[in-house]
C-alpha cells in the first residue's frame, strides 16, 4: 500500500476525492462507479480513476455484477475488510480490552484482562496483545494503521481518579499514554474519552447512521454523554461538552441519598448509585456485572433505583432539550438488557408527557452496539484520520502518511452533514 505524500494541489484534491469515494462506498455497502459518481458529485471518469487506484491498493474489491437492468451489467465494488486494520484499547477501572478491527468496522480479534489500570500493566498488555494480533493474523504489520485509546471516566477526568488506588492514580498523573504507546507500536496513537468515541461508533456503524444530530448517553459507573451536531462530535472549549453528570436535579428518595436539598444527575442515574443502594440493604457487589447473582433477591431494591433513576433523567434531559435540538437520544448501559429497555421505554413516555411547550422531545432508543461501542469507536480514530474527508487534506494540513498525527479537532470531522447528500468531491 503506497504512502501518500504531500504534493501539488492536484495530488491533495485526489486524496480528498479518494476519501469521499471510500466514505460513500462504506455507506452504500456496494455500488457501481456510476452510483459513486452520482452520490459524490464527481465525474464518472474521476471515479473510474479513483476506483482503479483503490483496487491497486486493495482497499476495495469487486463483488460481482448487477444484472436485470437495461444495458451492460455494472460491476459492483465494496470495501475490502482486509484492506487496513486498526487497534482499539479501552482502559477501565477494573478491566482493559484490546481489539483488532477491520476496514468494515468488524472486530476480528479481542483480548480482555481484569486488572487495575496501572500504566505499566496497561503498556505490557498492549505490547503483548499487539504482537499476538500481528503474529496470528489476519492483519499484517504494514496494514495496521494505528491505535485508538478509549479512557473510562475515572481515568479521563483527573479529579475522579481518587477512586483508584493511590499509587495507580499518582502514576497516571505523570503518564503520557499517547507518547508511551506510540513508541511501543511505532504507529500513531489517538486518545479520547470512551463516551465520545462510542458516539462516533454509533454514528458510523450503529443506529445513528441516519441522524446528523443526536445525544449519546452512557449509564455506567458514572453517567456521561456526547453531543453530535451536524455529524461532528462537539467537544467544546475544554472538551467537556455534554458530560451530563453535573446537571442539577432534585433530591433522591432512596435511603442512601444525600441529605442536601438538590444533587447532581450523576448521584441518581449512575450505576455507582445502584451499587450503593444495594450495599446499604446487605447486597454487596463489586460491579454491575455481578448483578445477576443478586437480582432475584434484590428485585424490589433494583426497581426502587430504576424509578429514582428515571425521575432524575426526566429532569436532566428536559434541561438538555431546552438548550439543544437533536433528532434522537441513544442510551447505552451495562445493565441487563431488560432493565435498559425498561428505562428507555418509561423515560420516553415520561418525557413526552411532561414536555414543556415549544420543546421538541426526540425519540429515545437503546444502543445496538452496546458495550462494544467504545472499543469500535477507539479503533475508528486512526481510520478516521486517514480515510474520512477533511478540508485540511485540501490545504495540505491533514494526515498525509501513516506517520502523520492529526490535530485533536480533526479526529471527529467526519463530514457527516454531507454524507447522505453527496460529499461534494472536487473534480480534478
Amino acid at each position: 500500500m503506497r504512502a501518500k505524500g504531500r504534493g501539488s494541489n492536484s495530488v491533495r484534491v485526489r486524496m480528498f476525492n479518494e476519501r469521499v469515494v471510500l466514505t460513500q462506498l462504506r455507506r452504500l455497502v456496494q455500488a457501481s462507479q456510476k452510483e459513486l459518481a452520482d452520490v459524490s458529485g464527481l465525474t464518472v471518469q474521476a471515479v473510474v480513476d479513483i476506483v482503479d487506484g483503490l483496487l491497486r491498493e486493495e482497499l476495495i474489491v469487486p463483488v460481482g455484477k448487477r444484472a436485470g437492468r437495461v444495458g451492460q451489467p455494472s460491476m459492483l465494488y465494496a470495501i475490502n475488510p482486509d484492506g487496513v486494520f486498526a487497534c482499539g484499547l479501552r482502559v477501565g477501572a477494573a478491566a482493559t480490552d484490546l481489539v483488532l478491527v477491520d476496514f468494515e468496522g468488524h472486530i476480528r480479534q479481542r483480548l480482555t484482562r481484569e486488572m487495575t489500570p496501572a500504566p505499566a500493566d496497561v503498556e505490557s498488555f498492549l505490547i503483548e496483545g499487539f504482537q499476538s494480533f500481528i503474529k496470528d493474523g489476519p492483519a499484517t504489520a504494514d496494514r495496521v494503521l494505528g491505535l485508538g485509546v478509549a479512557l473510562s471516566h475515572v481515568l479521563w477526568y483527573g479529579p475522579d481518579r481518587k477512586g483508584l488506588p493511590p499509587d495507580v492514580a499518582a502514576a497516571w498523573a505523570d503518564f503520557d499514554i499517547a507518547e508511551r504507546l506510540k513508541r511501543q507500536i511505532a504507529r500513531p496513537v489517538f486518545v479520547e474519552n470512551e463516551t465520545r468515541v462510542a458516539a462516533i461508533a454509533e454514528y458510523l456503524l450503529g443506529d445513528a447512521q441516519d441522524f446528523e444530530n443526536f445525544l449519546y448517553v452512557s449509564i455506567g459507573g458514572f453517567i456521561s454523554g456526547a453531543l453530535v451536531l451536524g455529524g461532528n462530535v462537539m467537544g467544546g472549549a475544554r472538551g467537556d461538552s455534554a458530560t451530563l453528570g453535573a446537571i442539577p436535579v432534585g433530591p433522591s428518595r432512596l435511603a442512601h441519598a444525600d441529605t442536601r436539598p438538590a444533587g447532581r444527575l450523576n448521584d441518581r442515574a449512575s450505576l455507582d448509585g445502584l451499587i450503593r443502594h444495594l450495599g446499604l440493604h446487605g447486597f454487596t457487589i463489586r460491579a454491575v456485572s455481578d448483578l445477576p447473582e443478586v437480582i432475584d433477591q434484590a428485585r424490589s431494591l433494583i426497581q426502587e433505583w430504576v424509578d429514582d433513576c428515571i425521575e432524575a433523567l426526566v429532569e436532566g434531559l428536559t434541561a438538555c432539550f431546552a438548550v439543544i435540538d437533536v433528532e434522537t437520544v441513544i442510551i447505552d448501559s451495562a445493565l441487563p438488557q431488560f432493565l435498559s429497555l425498561e428505562i428507555v421505554e418509561r423515560l420516553g413516555r415520561r418525557l413526552a408527557a411532561e414536555a414543556s411547550p415549544g420543546v421538541a422531545v426526540p425519540r429515545l432508543r437503546t444502543s445496538r452496539l452496546g458495550q462494544d461501542a467504545a472499543l469500535l469507536g477507539s479503533a475508528i480514530l486512526p481510520v478516521n484520520a486517514h480515510f474520512f474527508p477533511s478540508s485540511d487534506v485540501l490545504i495540505g494540513e491533514g494526515p498525509a502518511s501513516f506517520e502523520s498525527k492529526p490535530r485533536r479537532r480533526d479526529l471527529f470531522s467526519t463530514s457527516g452533514a454531507q454524507r447522505k447528500k453527496g460529499m461534494g468531491g472536487n473534480n480534478a
